[in-house]
Formats: structure tokens, C-alpha cells, sequence
């Protein structure tokens, strides 16, 4: 009995020291490493090497990284909607809003003119499918140039290493030009663009038909002497191509396709330092204007020299024989002939542009602002075109006039070279 009291005071001793509590055990342990099972955190496992976990981790990491590369090829960098606003003609206060891609080329049929004019007239490209099936210009072939004007002289451009190489404009017989319409290569192609050859075969303008959406062209209102030349030629070799550029005066450009096929890149308004554009040159024009363009070949792009081209937005689609391709102010735009292709290309200057053609009249310096009378601004578009015509100085007019008339004579002149002449 006395014993177990012994006992019983010695274990309060203890209790009350603390020596058999939990917190005194685990504390011992954790001095002399005994014990160890009584430490949770020791007990915890180690989920870096639980093969079931890892397998897991991969899976999931697996997964995501194949999602997101799904999503990066379908993802298209040319992909953008732009949203045009248009006056309402029913409600001026109001306007409706048009949302555009540039995925595609809008195609067109039956479009009426006031639907030309409100969508696309001054603010979105458009291919006209059905203006040109009737045209007699649609049965023009290289058999019949070739046997008719063999011996005509037209000018081309050449090049021995793409548009990098392209040389000097060059004057040759029709005939020798077509004979080798067949061999144009990748870096080694051929290009004829002719402004002058349309414009003295009558009989050929009478092939091209006049069309619905150009029959208002205030260019029609320049004098002859310095009126832009219309219907240039175009016939270029598989592989040729033009330059990036903007269309001199910043007109409304158009281009007909009678046979082969041309590949097109428009690019939107605003994009000239993704462009890389050169400005200042002259056109060359008989009434001058600046040239806008770009050293950038849009079909095979150079990005180590041009690499801000990388984040430019254009749309791209083929044109195919008896399409028209109409082209806005302010689009650049650059043309690719991916066979044999004929087409004629022109120019209109109308109510939804001629404020624009004007404003690159005055920046080339043939007419200052200041020449204007007080009125202009309240004149109608048609006697604001008039007004400037008729204060452009006199010198202007005769250059104009010498420049078409040396064109003539140096054509002329090739013609008339020994050799030049083609049989038949």
C-alpha cells in the first residue's frame, strides 16, 4: 500500500515537472534523433519522388503544351476586322457600320452603283466577277498581237535577280517580246508595262468597253497635255511582278485580267512604317506628283532588312481572266504573275477621292493653296477640279506636252533602228 503511494506521488512529481508530457518526449527526440516516428513532419512523403505523382505532372504539362501549339497554328497573323462606318443617306445622323476581314477578297456580282459607291467606292477593294465577260478584248491572244503588231514598239522592264536586279525600262519590238513570253523564271522574268501603246490602237480602245463604276472621272476635266495616261498595258511573264506601291496621285486604281492569273496583296491604310516606304520620288508624270513605294518584294519578303514588314496586315487572293480588281486611295498594294498574264490597268478620280488627287497636286508644288480663290471650298467637287485646271501654271502645260511628245519620239526612234523589224 505505502509503495503504491510512492508511486502514485512520484508520477505527479513527473506530470507536474513535465518530463513524461508529449511536448518533453518529441523535444528529446528531436536532440538525440530517437523517436522518429513521433515527428510528422518525418512522416510527411516525399511527393518529388512519388512516381505516380511525376507521371501525372508530365501528363498535365504534356497536355497544355499541346493545346497552346494548336492554338498557335491556327492562329492566322493576318487575321484583322476592320469596321467601316458609312453615312446614311435616309438618316444623316446615323451611320451604319460594315465589318471587314482580311481573310478574303470581297467578290462581287450585280453590284449596283449607289451599293458600289456607299461600300467599297473610296474605302474597301472589291473584284467585280461579271464587267468584263463581254468585252471583245476578253478573245485578245498573244497569236493575234503577235501576227497585228509584231512590229510595234513597246517598252518592259527586265530583271536577273528579282526585283533587287530589275533594270531600266527597255524598248523592243512586240514581237521579239512575246516570242520569249515563255521563259520567265523565279529571278529571271520579264514585264511589259506599256502606257502608251492602248492609247494610239483606237481600235483596240474600242475592245475595252466602258464599265459602271469609272464613268464619272474627273481626270476627264485635266487638259490633254498633262491628263494622266490611260489603259497601260500589262503582260509580264510567269514569275513577274510589280513593286509595292501606292498608284501615283493616290488615285482609284483599277486592273483587268483577259487571260493568266495574278496573285494580289492589298495592305490598309496606315501601315507605311511597317512598310518600310520610300517617299519624295517624282513620278515622272506630265503633271508630277510624288511616288510612294517600297523596297519590299511582299512575295518572297527579305525580314533581316525589312523586319518591321513582319507585323503588316494585308489581305491576299488571286485574280482570275475577266475579273476586275478595283483598288482605293490609300492601299498599297503589290501584284504577282503566277502564269503567262495579260491585263490592262487604269485610273478614276471621282467625288469620293478627287480631294486626295488634288492634295497631291498641291504637296509636288504644281499649284500653292494660296492660289486658290476665297471660295474654293464651296464649289462643287466637279468646279473645285475646274478651278485648279485652269490656275496651273503655263510652263506645266508645255512640259506636259514635251514629255508625251519625247515619249512618242523615242518610240519612234526604236522603230525605226535596223533589225527592229519582225517577219510577218
Amino acid at each position: 500500500m505505502a509503495a503504491k503511494q510512492r508511486n502514485k506521488r512520484s508520477k505527479q512529481q513527473q506530470d507536474k515537472n513535465g518530463t513524461n508530457s508529449p511536448s518533453a518526449t518529441q523535444t528529446s527526440a528531436d536532440k538525440d534523433g530517437k523517436h522518429a516516428k513521433a515527428n510528422p513532419k518525418v512522416l510527411t512523403p516525399n511527393l518529388l519522388q512519388n512516381p505516380f505523382f511525376l507521371t501525372g505532372v508530365v501528363t498535365v504539362v504534356i497536355s497544355v503544351m499541346a493545346i497552346l501549339l494548336y492554338l498557335n497554328m491556327s492562329w492566322k497573323p493576318s487575321r484583322m476586322v476592320v469596321v467601316t462606318k458609312v453615312h446614311d443617306e435616309s438618316n444623316p445622323d446615323k451611320q451604319r457600320e460594315y465589318k471587314r476581314s482580311l481573310d478574303t477578297i470581297d467578290r462581287r456580282s450585280n453590284l449596283s452603283l449607289e451599293e458600289y459607291r456607299e461600300l467599297y467606292d473610296g474605302k474597301w477593294p472589291v473584284l467585280i466577277t461579271d464587267a468584263l465577260p463581254t468585252m471583245r478584248a476578253m478573245n485578245w491572244t498573244k497569236k493575234f498581237f503577235m501576227e497585228k503588231y509584231g512590229n510595234e514598239i513597246i517598252t518592259i522592264r527586265a530583271t536577273e535577280d528579282g526585283l533587287v536586279g530589275i533594270k531600266d525600262t527597255l524598248a523592243m519590238p512586240l514581237g521579239l517580246f512575246l516570242s520569249h513570253l515563255h521563259e520567265g523564271q523565279p529571278k529571271l522574268w520579264t514585264y511589259l508595262m506599256d502606257e502608251l501603246f492602248l492609247l494610239q490602237k483606237p481600235e483596240l480602245q474600242d475592245d475595252l468597253d466602258d464599265i459602271l463604276y469609272l464613268q464619272d472621272d474627273f481626270f476627264q476635266l485635266f487638259p490633254r497635255e498633262i491628263r494622266p495616261w490611260n489603259s497601260m498595258l500589262l503582260w509580264g511573264t510567269k514569275f513577274s511582278r510589280s513593286h509595292l506601291h501606292i498608284d501615283p496621285y493616290n488615285w482609284t486604281g483599277t486592273n483587268a485580267v483577259f487571260s493568266g492569273l495574278k496573285k494580289w496583296k492589298l495592305f490598309p491604310p496606315g501601315q507605311d512604317y511597317l512598310l518600310h516606304v520610300k517617299k519624295g520620288s517624282n513620278s515622272g508624270f506630265p503633271l508630277n506628283c510624288f511616288k510612294y513605294s517600297s523596297d519590299i518584294d511582299a512575295f518572297n519578303p527579305d525580314l533581316k532588312r525589312f523586319p518591321r514588314f513582319a507585323k503588316a496586315k494585308a489581305i491576299e487572293f488571286d485574280q482570275h481572266p475577266g475579273e476586275l480588281l478595283l483598288i482605293p486611295t490609300g492601299w498599297f498594294h503589290q501584284a504577282y504573275n503566277d502564269e503567262e498574264t495579260m491585263a490592262v490597268s487604269s485610273q478614276v478620280m471621282n467625288i469620293n477621292n478627287y480631294k486626295i488627287v488634288l492634295e497631291e497636286i498641291f504637296k509636288a508644288g504644281n499649284l500653292k493653296k494660296k492660289s486658290l480663290p476665297a471660295n474654293f471650298d464651296t464649289l462643287s467637287p466637279e468646279s473645285q477640279v475646274k478651278t485648279v485646271m485652269r490656275l496651273l501654271p503655263k510652263h506645266i502645260l508645255e512640259k506636259g506636252r514635251e514629255l508625251t511628245a519625247d515619249a512618242l519620239r523615242q518610240i519612234d526612234g526604236v522603230r525605226n533602228k535596223p533589225g527592229n523589224k519582225q517577219p510577218g
